[in-house]
């Protein structure tokens, strides 16, 4: 483990703790939102997998229909953005990744950071390649780079192909490349540059970011996105 790393998973644990406490309300309200709608639970688990191949539920405002008893939805476990199991009060949540606050639990449990490759479902893990040994070396985290290049891509991807085929074949390489290649070089200063392309996602217009310049000269994978590379 870097000594940066050291660093961050008592940082991020400490800074979850106080944002957990201070968003509290934020989320009681959100929560009661959701459970309106359909009476069903306001809160679901899934499963992850987390730092060396070890699983692990994540917290989550429920934002599908609760068409089983735990809350979750059935169907395929990738999500369309028009996908008719989204609740229109999820639809609001997904928009500006309200659902995603309650992972500030899993931070501070030590499950997750705050910053890292996002976590994803047992199903589209391979302990076998080495890509992915790489990349869960350090524990997943609520936002990372690849939200950055691949998301508008890649929803058009699964819109095109909900099967997810496309997800498996496609977009999952390109994810796991820029991961590791987030991984290899985490520092301070990379980790600044994330969180502050992450924050101009919220303001208005969709210029390219210095972060996807530099994912696109750094990661040849990421070329096939498509996006302007200077």
């Amino acid at each position: 483990m870097s000594s940066w790393l050291r660093v961050r998973v008592v940082l991020d644990r400490l800074v979850a703790v106080v944002a957990m406490l201070v968003l509290a309300p934020v989320v009681a309200v959100l929560a009661i939102l959701v459970k309106r709608h359909d009476g069903g639970p306001a809160f679901i688990w899934v499963e992850r997998v987390g730092r060396d191949f070890e699983p692990f539920m994540m917290l989550k405002l429920r934002s599908m229909r609760a068409d089983m008893p735990d809350g979750r939805a059935r169907g395929p476990a990738l999500t369309a953005k028009a996908d008719e199991r989204i609740t229109p009060v999820g639809r609001r949540l997904r928009s500006y990744h309200l659902d995603e606050i309650p992972q500030l639990v899993n931070v501070a449990r030590g499950d997750m950071l705050l910053l890292g490759p996002r976590p994803e479902a047992p199903e589209y893990v391979d302990e076998g390649e080495p890509r992915w040994k790489a990349v869960l070396r350090v524990p997943p985290g609520i936002a990372g780079p690849t939200q950055l290049v691949v998301s508008d891509w890649e929803r058009h991807l699964i819109a095109a192909d909900p099967d997810g085929s496309a997800y498996h074949d496609v977009v999952l390489p390109v994810k796991l490349a820029i991961d590791e290649w987030y991984v290899e070089t985490m520092s301070f200063a990379r980790d600044l540059e994330v969180a502050v392309a992450l924050l101009k996602r919220f303001l208005p217009g969709n210029q390219p970011t210095r972060m996807r310049y530099r994912v696109s000269r750094e990661v040849p994978e990421a070329v096939s996105i498509g996006e302007p590379v200077p």
